[in-house]
């Protein structure tokens, strides 16, 4: 079976003090690139806490639970600042 890898999250050069869900919604950042990013971060973070959960003995495991969690924090304010951006266009 094929392994479907998406593209490397992509990095938004913001001007001070604008929020991520303020530039989607000016189109500073193109909203497909923060949907893009959502989806390659929920991916780092179930194939990191699969790993985790399959040998949860040693440091190790905790450590790369702990990369799970963070990216699904990353992936969470991001999905976050893209639904305030669209219920903003409404």
């Amino acid at each position: 079976m094929k392994k479907i890898v998406p593209d490397p999250p992509h990095t938004f050069d913001l001007p001070p003090g604008k929020s991520l869900s303020r530039a989607i919604s000016e189109g500073v950042v193109p909203i497909e690139f923060a949907l893009m990013n959502v989806s390659h971060y929920l991916m780092f973070a179930y194939s990191d806490s699969r790993r985790a959960l399959e040998r949860i003995q040693e440091e190790e495991t905790r450590q790369l639970l702990e990369h799970g969690l963070r990216a699904m924090q990353i992936a969470w304010g991001q999905a976050d600042a893209v639904t305030l951006a669209v219920e903003g266009q409404k």
